[in-house]
């Protein structure tokens, strides 16, 4: 009975609520400070988290100023893809920001900034709730995009590795995902990429990411009647920990990170299992193909992947399923930005 008490104590402590309440006083002192910034919310991210977790941050901040019809300014520094001191702005070394670029210089001096380290502190976890994957990818899209050098990366990789409408994307991700998604065997999964091959004849490779290094040499050695790409990370976990937690250099492993993440995006279907990183593939093209094959734990079904399993459900119990007719495309980040299906990124 003592013991179901204190796990109940547990839960609670952890859940969103008791940090919002917890967070109400910071909470109400940060909006009144952006409030003076006349139109600008101006927020620097200092998070620990993983990449495309903070990636969320920056979404919902978009979302807010969307709906409040603020111009976002929104830096991040230090934790795990920044300098110690934080004098870096790592988000500014990989997106250009579109929104902040329209703003003249002389209109952002005197702007007050506000530090925070998790949704809590802003109180915008409640964005995520009903948002639509298209909604989410139009507002990002509308504000960033990967900067110049990142775009052409992805270019010469993908035209190296042959990847495009005939793509498989394969995204197993390992560690500790395991306290957030439910598991499955590799071997399991591996079988399941084999169905999606025989499925779908147009498929004439694979290109494979994976934070584990045992993963992908159990992946290559199972024999698929295509050829198999590997990621080109060279920064992968270490002793079961996530990258991010593996001592890697800051901004090489959030390069990486990105960069597989558009790479996988630019396939013509993707097979993964939960992943933020693997789900941002969909916000950066909401016209790829994608399949979880396992869901995220009921504590952690956080949008991309609590939408993309959603949705997939729906869809394998509708009644009525007709083929979907696929329309082949090209890179939706080619060297200059551009994207075939919806034009030149705003």
């Amino acid at each position: 009975m003592f013991r179901n008490l204190i796990e109940i104590a547990r839960q609670v402590r952890r859940s969103e609520g008791f940090k919002n309440v917890l967070n109400t006083p910071n909470r109400l002192s940060l909006h009144a400070k952006q409030h003076l910034n006349r139109g600008h919310f101006v927020i620097e991210i200092r998070a620990s988290s993983g990449f495309f977790s903070i990636m969320q941050i920056v979404l919902c901040i978009l979302l807010y100023c969307d709906e409040k019809r603020l111009t976002p300014v929104i830096s991040a520094r230090g934790g795990s893809y920044g300098d110690a001191q934080g004098k870096i702005d790592w988000l500014a070394e990989y997106f250009e920001n579109l929104a902040l670029s329209a703003v003249p210089h002389a209109a952002r001096a005197g702007l007050r900034t506000s530090i925070v380290r998790d949704l809590g502190d802003l109180g915008f976890r409640r964005y995520e709730a009903g948002l639509g994957l298209a909604r989410a990818s139009t507002v990002f899209l509308s504000n960033f995009r990967p900067g110049e050098s990142i775009r052409e990366e992805v270019a010469h990789i993908g035209e190296r590795l042959d990847i495009g409408a005939s793509t498989l994307g394969v995204h197993f991700r390992g560690t500790d995902k395991k306290f957030e998604a439910h598991t499955i065997e590799w071997s399991a999964f591996c079988r399941t990429v084999e169905q999606a091959l025989a499925d779908d004849r147009r498929l004439t490779n694979i290109f494979v990411s994976s934070d584990e290094q045992a993963f992908l040499d159990f992946f290559r050695q199972w024999g698929f009647a295509v050829p198999v790409n590997v990621a080109p990370a060279t920064r992968l976990a270490s002793a079961g920990k996530p990258v991010h937690f593996s001592g890697h250099p800051g901004l090489a492993i959030g390069r990486e990170a990105l960069v597989a993440s558009l790479l996988l995006a630019n396939c013509g279907q993707l097979i993964k299992t939960p992943s933020y990183l693997s789900a941002w593939s969909k916000i950066f093209n909401p016209s790829l193909r994608v399949r979880l094959v396992v869901p995220p734990r009921e504590n952690a079904f956080w949008f991309p992947d609590s939408q993309i399993w959603t949705e997939q459900n729906k869809h394998d119990n509708d009644p009525v399923n007709p083929e979907i007719a696929i329309a082949a495309f090209d890179s939706p980040f080619t060297a200059n930005g551009t994207t075939p299906n919806a034009g030149p990124l705003p």
